[in-house]
């Protein structure tokens, strides 16, 4: 008979967390479940560590024998291995409180329209020193929203929250169907950061979501992280080029629009001050393209700021050039 959740632990590299992750996962008070864990070609102990934990525990083991690049390759080589209906996908670096699959799982068993429901989840250093909780990421959305347990339509969720930035800081929080994360996943294997982001916003087209205030999941921040080595510029070409999926696609009224805008202005304002991705015309025109379909007044405010960096950088040169004429 098939467990009713399927764990998938996707890894790379991080020999040192993989006990503690799933250490919390056998822990869990909720017992019908199976755990797969797969590895993308780890260059440190990684291997050794999962081979020796499946000598004592339940673990299937799928390993792959060159890297994939993507994170959300895995995602889905996983979640097609999986025999379970629901799936949590526990990153390797993260852990979780015991009672996490004991309250997430009822949600879903109680109310089928909701495809993923997810908790609170709380920062956690390369060390393991316990930080603040995310709640503090979404309160420019909303100062109070995630302070407490809601239930929301999937488009509206999207329409008023997720078309601004990722609202779900963490994958590890998740608890989802199988069969509807199966349906959203294709399309982000191209996406080195936002893969998660696309996910959630195509499951959300197809389904409610759920939101459990209890801290119930530990997100590990650290040098390593996708998040802290993809670059800025990268980050705010995918931001804006997902924004404006949403807003082909939804009808998203316009303050929610711009305060889309603004969130990757933010990042596109840092990234086109380095000379050499300012340079970047086949990069500057596709965020444009991307940015105008998010809130079309916006493009005047990039073409101002473009005009300012290029006056501040003719003006460096000139500087550092001098006089042309003999003394």
């Amino acid at each position: 008979m098939n467990p009713t959740v399927s764990i998938l632990v996707p890894n790379f590299n991080h020999a040192r967390y993989l006990p503690k992750r799933l250490d919390t996962i056998f822990a869990q008070t909720y017992r019908d479940f199976e755990v797969i864990a797969l590895d993308d070609r780890s260059s440190d102990d990684s291997r050794q560590v999962l081979q020796n934990y499946a000598a004592k525990a339940p673990l299937r083991l799928l390993f792959n024998e060159e890297n994939s690049g993507s994170p959300f390759i895995q995602w889905q080589r996983g979640a097609m291995a999986a025999t379970g209906k629901y799936l949590w996908i526990a990153e390797s670096d993260d852990y979780a409180a015991p009672a996490f699959l004991e309250r997430l799982v009822p949600i879903l068993d109680a109310r089928p329209e909701v495809g993923l429901v997810y908790c609170q989840s709380s920062q956690v250093s390369a060390a393991g020193e316990v930080g603040e909780s995310c709640e503090v990421w979404n309160r420019s959305l909303h100062p109070t929203r995630w302070t407490a347990d809601y239930q929301n339509s999937g488009k509206d969720e999207i329409a008023r929250y997720m078309v601004v930035y990722n609202t779900i800081p963490n994958a590890s929080a998740v608890l989802c169907r199988r069969d509807v994360l199966l349906n959203a996943v294709q399309g982000s294997i191209n996406r080195r950061l936002s893969g998660d982001w696309w996910t959630w916003i195509h499951m959300l087209l197809q389904s409610d979501i759920a939101f459990v205030s209890e801290r119930l999941n530990y997100f590990r921040v650290h040098s390593q992280s996708v998040r802290a080595t993809t670059r800025l510029a990268a980050a705010c070409a995918e931001d804006f080029s997902l924004q404006a999926y949403v807003c082909e696609n939804l009808p998203i009224a316009w303050p929610d629009r711009a305060r889309a805008f603004r969130a990757s202005y933010a990042k596109w304002h840092r990234s086109v001050r380095s000379p050499q991705q300012g340079r970047d015309r086949v990069w500057s025109k596709r965020v444009r393209s991307d940015a105008v379909k998010v809130y079309p007044p916006g493009l005047m405010r990039m073409a101002a700021s473009s005009f300012k960096v290029s006056a501040e950088q003719f003006f460096r040169m000139l500087v550092q050039k001098g006089p042309t004429h003999e003394q």
